[in-house]
């Protein structure tokens, strides 16, 4: 292995001595290059004036040639130097240079560049001055220049240096000027940032010459590896104008590092926020992910940005805040134990596995009928109506429970619910009344019938105004009319005694091309809708309606069925929201009408305060309930149903509480989109009930149907006054299950494949390892039996888990210490159950002979003093000589003979 890992370390070591080499290399080519070129160019002999009038001097062949150079490509490299030996452009040098400032060049083509600048810098000796002028007219050199071309600047950042580096330009001039070039580019770019890449590419590919700064990688390399190449051979600026170069970009660099912390500061923010809104919401609204996910990939692209530069000009990479992990364990849910089927361990959604899979458990239509059974209904259906009415619902919910703080802060809890002309602590508004005209405060009202919007006075408090304020967008952007009735009845709460029941009308005149025998087909399945009594014969109608009654006409016909269904059959919603569910995937419009007749319904029984129809108002919730447990009818408009419900919470309006909390309660407070709101409506119904006198039938109701959502609260109110509910993870029910089920139903010489599956537990982790301990050490929990099987286990896992096994021996010695200090006859069975544990500790050799004698020298002398027995064993407590006994009859047989034999008999 260490030959291995060596071999690896000198494979490591060679790789980096090539790369190495090879920058030593291309240094060393490159400062013999630039030597070459600047000698050549610093020390040339122009020729004499007789030269330039051999050559041609024509308009059209200059004008020609100068037009060549503004569409400079590599691929003209021997026509213009062939056309530029024969030419001669003595007035054409300042036109020449122009278009070498202008034209529009790539990387590739600077090379090419370069040489005509090298032909003219070589033959006309006011090249350079009129090169440095054509660069002034072209780069941004002033605050406030715009930068309209960043491609053709890159190639500039590339061209400019290269003819300084060759001597093509005059030192200190040139070298101002490209200073004053990067000053103006750095300074001016410190907000989007889109001037970084050609700044990046610079420091690239100019690093070392022009600031004297080997990339990080290689400068580690060349302190790692010294090597014999001068690298001061290749400076051709001296050391201030290095440093100078180098501070401009390192303060630019430091502005960027300051962007980029802010940047994933905002980032951070957006994440708190968003586990804010899954928090209190349950989801995020999609323009707030959409929001996020652009954030995250601008700030991945500035931060590969900055790495970067970073290397380029050896800087450290800043500390960003990592992203926060949430603890999976801390979820807004408590986890509550049950024992049923797969989902044991898991939050009670539902009672049992028949219930669960009644409710989500379908047949799949889509899967089984053919598609032109269906097509038809999926046509003009808009997919995104439910989601912008979940998001309305949540919006004014939300707004509500915000309403109810802002009261409770004002008023307190004392608030008087009795009186209606009063905002109670969770109203939005107080209700409107007509005598009310008089304040100064706008509301908004859509009526029924219209939908147009009209406005209404109201006398108003200064909470109430500024819940106004708040709920007005909600009610203009609301896109379903019935939600916009919904929303009414939060917003007004008046009464509506001249309107008629909500009802489902269809027009049998409509249908003029239909069959009697269709007819009689249709007449049938609705009077078999009433028969239905289990899930089965649901499926079955639900099918038989798809195969043979898919018509838009019959589909009004179906939903005004199930609207309609008699109020004392309670029994058949879970069945009609079954049949809905059923169709939903193939026929949405079912579902959609049907749930805006109930919320239509709900609306009018709400606002009508009749003292009459509870039956009626008992099945509407029921009904939306059921739907709700389906997914048909959504979350939000539940619990903004029971938030209207609490709103006025008095007479019938508690049953329907009771009957919504009983039907889905239950299902909405487990479901983690809904439990923060379900939570917090749950508080506000005891909070309602305490202000209120109810008789002793209405308390009762509360109670249960509180207690029937199960919270960890109320289920330890059924269980017993102050009893907790323990919380426990998967791993800790799996090793609760090991060592109290499948332990005691082993038997004890035979635990051979439950040692190994315990050794098989991650106790590497400190959870696991402290509740293995805390049941290794617990012998009293379970069968007597067992505890020889309990102390094979631990001898097995002696041999790998020392830590473990001196811990469990310290621990049971402690606790029999600890209840001989006690003497509480209610232990009495887990001392003896520990006691045995000691002993068989020892038969399976954990524990050597003189731990059972100091055992036994402490069970038969503690508490006595001078022969005086005190209260912690009086003379009438016999326990401790069963305990002696139980110990001796456990290990005894293994000291029958030799030193032990003696030290016991003493």
């Amino acid at each position: 292995m260490a030959n291995i890992q060596t071999a690896l370390v000198s494979t490591d070591d060679a790789e980096e001595r090539k790369k190495m080499d090879e920058y030593e290399e291309s240094l060393k080519s490159l400062a013999e290059t630039r030597a070459r070129q600047r000698k050549l160019n610093l020390s040339v002999q122009y020729p004499e004036e007789d030269f330039y009038s051999t050559l041609d001097s024509k308009l059209k062949s200059c004008t020609g040639y100068i037009k060549k150079l503004k569409i400079l490509t590599e691929s003209q490299r021997d026509i213009l130097d062939k056309d530029f030996q024969g030419l001669n452009l003595t007035r054409y040098v300042s036109e020449a240079t122009q278009a070498l400032a202008e034209a529009k060049l790539k990387l590739s083509d600077v090379p090419i560049a370069l040489e005509v600048c090298t032909l003219f810098h070589r033959r006309y000796p006011d090249f350079a001055s009129a090169m440095m002028e054509s660069w002034r007219k072209v780069l941004p050199l002033h605050k406030g220049d715009i930068v309209s071309n960043p491609s053709k600047l890159r190639v500039d950042l590339r061209l400019l240096p290269e003819q300084i580096a060759m001597g093509l330009l005059p030192t200190k001039p040139s070298v101002q000027l490209l200073c004053s070039l990067l000053q103006v580019l750095l300074e001016s770019d410190k907000e989007d940032r889109a001037l970084m890449p050609l700044l990046t590419g610079f420091a690239k590919a100019y690093g070392f010459e022009f600031m004297g700064i080997h990339p990080k990688k290689l400068r580690m390399l060349v302190n790692e590896y010294p090597g014999t190449f001068d690298f001061s051979s290749v400076n051709l600026f001296s050391a201030d104008f290095q440093n100078s170069m180098r501070n401009i970009f390192v303060k630019y660099y430091a502005g960027v590092t300051k962007q980029l912390e802010s940047e994933n500061q905002r980032l951070r923010d957006l994440e708190k926020a968003h586990r804010r809104l899954l928090d209190s919401r349950g989801d995020v609204p999609q323009e707030k992910v959409d929001k996020y996910e652009i954030h995250v990939a601008a700030f991945n692209k500035l931060k590969t940005a900055v790495l970067s530069l970073a290397d380029y000009l050896d800087q450290e990479m800043p500390e960003l805040a990592p992203k926060e992990e949430v603890d999976d364990n801390k979820t807004t849910i408590e986890l509550l134990t049950v024992e049923f089927g797969d989902r044991a361990g898991l939050a009670p959604i539902w009672n049992d596995e028949d219930e669960r899979d009644f409710y989500e458990i379908l047949p799949d239509l889509k899967a089984t009928m053919p598609s032109m059974a269906y097509k038809d209904s999926l046509k003009d259906v808009e997919t995104s109506a439910t989601a912008s009415i979940s998001e309305d619902a949540l919006s004014i919910l939300d707004a509500a429970i915000e309403a109810d703080s802002a009261q409770l802060l004002l008023a307190g809890t004392a608030t008087n619910l009795d009186e209606p002309s009063e905002p109670s602590s969770a109203n939005l508004v107080s209700p409107s009344r007509p005598e009310e005209t008089a304040s100064d405060q706008t509301l908004i009202k859509r009526t029924a019938e219209s939908g147009h919007v009209t406005r209404v006075t109201t006398a108003a408090t200064p909470v109430k105004k500024s819940i106004t304020q708040q709920k007005r967008p909600y009610i203009k952007n609301s896109k379903s009319k019935g939600l916009a009735d919904l929303l009414d009845t939060v917003w007004e709460g008046d009464e509506c005694d001249g309107e008629d029941e909500p009802a489902v009308l269809v027009d049998d005149e409509q249908d003029t091309s239909t069959s009697a025998l269709l007819r009689q087909i249709l007449d049938t399945f609705i009077l078999g809708l009433s028969k239905v009594t289990s899930k089965e014969g649901a499926d079955k109608m639900a099918i038989d309606f798809c195969t043979n009654l898919n018509r838009r006409h019959y589909r009004k016909k179906l939903v005004q069925a199930l609207y309609n269904v008699p109020r004392t059959r309670a029994d058949l919603l879970p069945l009609y929201s079954r049949i809905v569910a059923v169709l939903n995937p193939v026929m949405p419009d079912v579902g959609g009408d049907l749930c805006e007749a109930l919320r239509r319904q709900f609306r009018w029984l709400v606002r009508r305060q009749d003292p009459l129809r509870l039956e009626s108002k008992i099945r509407n919730v029921r009904f939306m309930a059921e739907l709700t447990k389906f997914g048909i009818f959504s979350k939000a408009e539940c619990l903004l149903c029971l938030k209207i419900l609490l709103n006025n919470f008095k007479h019938h309006a508690v049953e329907m509480v009771c009957c919504l909390l009983e039907s889905g309660g239950r299902f909405l407070y487990w479901s983690p989109d809904s439990h923060s709101r379900m939570k917090i409506l749950l508080e506000e119904l005891l909070r309602r009930k305490s202000l209120r006198l109810f008789d002793a039938r209405m308390d009762s109701m509360i109670e249960n149907a509180y207690f029937s959502c199960s919270t960890p609260e109320t289920a330890a109110s059924r269980t017993g006054q102050n009893m907790t509910i323990k919380i426990r993870t998967p791993m800790q029910m799996f090793i609760r299950k090991i060592f109290l089920d499948d332990l005691n139903r082993t038997d004890p010489s035979d635990v051979t494949c439950l040692t190994s599956l315990i050794r098989r537990l991650p106790w590497d982790d400190p959870e696991v390892f402290e509740y293995g301990l805390k049941y290794l050490s617990s012998a009293w929990r379970i069968n007597y039996a067992s505890i020889s099987a309990l102390a094979n286990v631990l001898a097995g896992l002696a041999n790998y888990q020392d830590d473990l096994a001196v811990r469990v021996v310290d621990n049971v010695l402690d606790d029999i210490r600890v209840q001989l200090e006690l003497n509480n006859s209610k232990f009495n069975q887990r001392r003896l159950a520990m006691v045995r544990y000691l002993g068989e500790m020892y038969n399976y050799r954990i524990v050597d002979s003189s731990v059972i004698f100091n055992t036994l020298f402490s069970l038969i002398l503690f508490g006595w003093i001078a022969d005086v027995p005190t209260m912690l064993d009086p003379p009438s407590h016999l326990l401790r000589i069963r305990l002696v006994c139980a110990l001796l009859n456990t290990c005894g047989e293994y000291f029958s003979h030799g030193t032990a034999r003696r030290r016991l008999d003493r």
